[in-house]
């Protein structure tokens, strides 16, 4: 079982690199439960189900020129991957770079992804991009 969640978690990282879209939400259950770190620049908190997932993806394109996540180690432990890896980017309205490192937890269940949780350093984001969070990012967040 853990090394089909692995599978289902790199074929979700390939898809998003190749641009599949479709790929990476047919691997995602109806209902998952996404959850960014406060003040990403996509959105702060939970999101639920497809549509909160495409709202926070739909951000990508108008903040980041190129974007990449590169994921390096896949743990596993029972129904949860963790993976560990680098981001990098370039910002649309600065053209600043910057790479940083991140941590994501899946949950798998059935075959799909039933919960995604984020963790990166938005400081350096925010960097890129010439700007600071606003107040609602901010407290967007949950505790």
């Amino acid at each position: 079982m853990g090394d089909d969640n692995v599978s289902l978690i790199r074929a979700i990282y390939k898809a998003f690199e190749q641009g599949d879209m479709d790929g990476v939400f047919d691997r995602l259950d109806e209902d998952i439960d996404w959850r960014e770190p406060v003040a990403y620049f996509s959105s702060t908190g939970g999101l639920p189900g497809h549509a909160g997932v495409q709202k926070a993806l739909s951000r990508y394109p108008e903040v980041w020129e190129r974007i990449e996540l590169l994921p390096e180690e896949f743990f596993v432990d029972g129904d949860r991957v963790f993976v560990i890896g680098r981001q990098r980017g370039k910002a649309s309205a600065t053209g600043r770079e910057f790479e940083g490192r991140f941590a994501n937890v899946w949950r798998v269940e059935g075959g799909k992804a039933q919960t995604f949780e984020a963790f990166s350093d938005t400081a350096l984001m925010w960097l890129a991009m010439g700007e600071q969070p606003s107040e609602d990012v901010l407290g967007g967040g949950e505790a």
